[in-house]
């Protein structure tokens, strides 16, 4: 008998279109402005994409953040046509929410069209695709070989088995906060039930999504940033769920013997469409131009193609390197609540859990606004914004431990709070109790904080090593107290044992952070411009 979806799980239609109304408002200024460094921003996706000293003429997007690579032809394309655009980042779901919230852009462009088209209160005006990208297995060749995948294409349930067996290791991002994710999702849920479209959640098999989640081995919030973890980590896996674009791309920079072969499941996949979608009916002749331009032969060919992406115009081929054969489509969902069921199943039941280890600067520079800022961004991951989907996913969740290490000149002892089973309320309100109990006072020793956090971090691989660990380090200042980061890297001369996300906050040094973040394999948020309760939530795609 298969496994169910728990119906607690479920939300109803009407509370769902509801909670999409009221995401967290983007991005009023929380960092002040400081130590008159040059440092330039961080390209994090929590920055406000409409602001700043835009012309009333120029033509403004939310994009997917897969299409940064795209984006120079994209303008380039644009501007000859005639029109001015500005191109902005976000994930499915906040591209969604934030146009419900009343964020204005011209258009979206989200790479695939399906969730915007149902969840969206004001429906597009128009919408043309401009190309597409199946989504695919990226599987190392000796791997493919070895489990006959290179003779005969894999059904999920045998990719799935293969996972479940320690056979298979791989890396995908996280579902509630990328489509590549996402798609992969439903397109197990939805072969293993044996449907190519309107599937419900009493159809998915549980059992065949937690044994084909079990074989993830590295999560992230974006494909883009997905792909560049693989290229850094291919010994530790197997391979990668991605666009396939996006996995030919990578090839380019891997060894033969990590080079991805392309595996399509024989029972489906769901592709992304990239649909331009007008959201502002005044400006549809710029509109027309944009998408003319933009299905062009010339931009098609040179750009499209380029890029292993496959072009909507039919007089264009794609790359040679694009397997031509045809694949089984199957369907996103067609019912918010089915997404929201199966995407809180996921988080909550199905995927492996996690430890996240935050490092909280609470040195005197802390006082007011920016403590303030903290202890609410820590309140959401606590539960407390339960008024839009993203806000809901990012919380904390059945099975996840939480630790906070709190720092000013001396580093507090770890404070554990852990969400197991049916007290999963006393944990959030710990958290919250957590957060309102720290206090503003002393210097800075974050890496003295550092370096405890990676010790807790090596006690949870040594007795989980299943757990997907990572550390968040917020701080506000240069490090005055203890250990210096050339100290921190001469501790760990092959590598930290897990990641280090660093927020650009307030007066700290933007270069070092950066440096951090690349010396531990994680990656850098940007926190001076945007609520910490926005970043916060992003990080949350990368635990």
């Amino acid at each position: 008998m298969k496994g169910r979806v728990d119906v607690s799980a479920k939300i109803s239609m009407r509370s769902f279109l509801t909670s999409a109304i009221a995401v967290v408002a983007a991005i009023a200024a929380t960092a002040l402005s400081g130590c008159g460094k040059e440092d330039a921003p961080s390209s994090s996706t929590s920055l406000p994409a409409a602001s700043g000293n835009i012309s009333a003429n120029t033509f403004t997007i939310l994009a997917g953040s897969e299409l940064k690579d795209l984006e120079a032809a994209i303008v380039d394309a644009s501007r000859k046509a005639g029109v001015e655009i500005k191109l902005s980042y976000a994930g499915t779901l906040d591209i969604v929410e934030r146009i419900n919230a009343g964020e204005k852009f011209d258009a979206i462009l989200p790479p695939n069209g399906a969730y915007p088209s149902l969840a969206l209160q004001a429906k597009p005006a128009a919408r043309e695709k401009l190309f597409y990208s199946r989504i695919a297995f990226g599987i190392k060749s000796a791997k493919a070989q070895s489990l006959g995948w290179d003779r005969k294409s894999p059904s999920w349930a045998e990719i799935a088995k293969a996972a479940e067996s320690g056979k298979l290791r791989y890396g995908m991002t996280n579902a509630t906060s990328s489509n590549t994710g996402m798609s992969a999702l439903f397109a197990v849920a939805s072969a293993s039930a044996g449907k190519s479209e309107d599937l419900s959640a009493q159809d998915v098999d549980a059992k065949i999504l937690k044994a084909f989640l079990s074989g993830q081995k590295l999560t992230a919030g974006s494909s883009g940033w997905l792909a560049d973890s693989y290229v850094k980590e291919a010994v530790g896996v197997d391979g990668m769920v991605n666009y396939e674009a996006m996995i030919l791309r990578t090839n380019e920079k891997l060894s033969a013997a990590d080079k991805l072969t392309l595996i399509y499941p024989r029972d489906g996949m769901i592709s992304a469409d990239y649909p331009l979608m007008l959201l502002n009916a005044d400006k549809r002749e710029a509109y027309q131009k944009i998408t003319t331009a933009l299905k062009a032969e010339s931009f098609q060919r040179d750009a499209v193609s380029a890029a292993f992406l496959r072009p909507a115009n039919p007089e264009v081929a794609a790359s040679s390197a694009l397997p031509s054969a045809a694949i089984a489509e199957l369907s996103f969902p067609n019912r918010l609540e089915v997404i929201d069921a199966v995407l809180a199943s996921y988080q909550s039941q199905w995927r492996k859990p996690s430890t996240s280890i935050f490092v909280l600067d609470v040195s005197g520079s802390m006082e007011g606004e920016r403590i303030n800022g903290m202890r609410d961004a820590l309140k959401v991951l606590a539960g407390a914004d339960t008024a839009s989907a993203s806000a809901r996913y990012a919380a904390f969740q059945n099975r996840e431990r939480v630790v906070l290490i709190t720092f000013s000149n001396k580093v507090a002892e770890p404070v554990w709070v852990k969400f197991d089973g049916n007290k999963i309320e006393e944990s959030r309100t710990a958290l919250r109790t957590q957060a309102d109990a720290m206090i503003a006072k002393g210097g800075t020793a974050i890496y003295d904080a550092l370096l405890s956090a990676q010790d807790v971090a090596t006690q949870e691989l040594k007795s989980d090593p299943d757990r997907f660990v990572s550390i968040v380090l917020l701080t506000d200042g240069e490090s005055n107290v203890g250990a210096s980061f050339k100290d921190f890297q001469a501790k760990f001369p092959n590598g930290t044992p897990v990641r280090v996300f660093p927020i650009l906050f307030g007066e700290g040094k933007v270069s070092e952070m950066k440096q951090l973040a690349q010396f531990t394999g994680g990656r850098d948020f940007d926190g001076r411009k945007a609520k910490l309760a926005a970043v916060f939530r992003e990080i949350r795609g990368y635990q």
